[in-house]
């Protein structure tokens, strides 16, 4: 491993998010970490999480900065720190704008993708859309998805909490104690979230030949016991560069807390350092 600086040691175990301001008055918060000349690999977490996913539950980061690359996380729209709509118009395809308008300001050319979930499913419709940006997919716990279904049936479940969740304090309760329990992560807001999930439909499904066509190393992570699991077999003999590793025992929460999980994404990620 590469021998890692005192400061930027310190930025991983303590990153201050910086804050960047979209054409559409959009502020999203986000970490850039690790060595300035690393290759970039962009972070994107899943439904109602934050960029907080990557050190404080899959703990790729500091490993990732520790073998030369350079991290950068945000938190999309609708979640963490960054702005918060109600409006579905607001979400949508502009999951990937913000992602590319990330790159841009930080003068970024070419980057790694590894995405959780959601994440997993604006990656891969970042890397179908944009190909000549990106070096290499990571796709974890969801992946080439037929339908919104899931994102469908979360909205009724979304909306129970929202019942309970808004009319009185318990959003302070629960984040005092995140913070007691040492997270920096704030609390998700549901009502964003119901109208992100009603947007999905503007990335997912993605067409067989655009998936055909995905010219980089792709590496999928499935849960073995995530319903979502089907949706990266299906990418098997679609995908030409496609290795699939399973999560013995794990499910779609709890998967990036397995330790096979972060091992994938770092050996992937070593394996494709030389990828064009």
């Amino acid at each position: 491993m590469a021998e890692v600086s005192d400061t930027i040691a310190a930025e991983v175990a303590s990153p201050v998010p910086d804050l960047l301001l979209d054409g559409d008055g959009v502020s999203l918060e986000y970490f850039d970490v690790g060595p300035r000349d690393g290759q970039v690999v962009l972070c994107l977490h899943g439904l109602l999480d934050s960029c907080y996913h990557w050190g404080q539950d899959a703990r790729v980061t500091g490993p990732l900065v520790a073998r030369g690359f350079r991290v950068v996380a945000a938190s999309c729209r609708g979640h963490g720190g960054s702005s918060k709509h109600y409006d579905p118009a607001m979400y949508g395809d502009k999951l990937v704008e913000d992602q590319l308008r990330l790159l841009d300001k930080l003068k970024v050319d070419k980057a790694h993708l590894v995405g959780y979930s959601m994440g997993a499913e604006t990656a891969i419709a970042l890397t179908v859309r944009h190909p000549g940006r990106f070096r290499s997919l990571c796709v974890c716990c969801s992946g080439w998805t037929e339908s919104t279904k899931p994102y469908e049936d979360a909205i009724f479940y979304l909306k129970c909490m929202k019942m309970f969740w808004y009319p009185c304090c318990c959003p302070c309760v629960c984040l005092l104690a995140m913070r007691c329990l040492g997270s920096a992560a704030p609390v998700f807001d549901v009502g964003a979230g119901i109208a992100l999930t009603r947007s999905m439909g503007a990335l997912i499904p993605v067409e067989e030949d655009a998936m055909k066509a995905i010219a980089v190393p792709v590496c999928g992570i499935a849960a073995e016991k995530d319903p979502e699991r089907i949706s990266l077999e299906r990418m098997e003999g679609v995908v030409p560069d496609f290795t699939l590793t399973v999560l013995p025992k794990a499910g779609h929460e709890d998967a990036p807390k397995h330790p096979l999980y972060q091992k994938t994404i770092i050996e992937h990620l070593q394996k494709c350092m030389n990828c064009i």
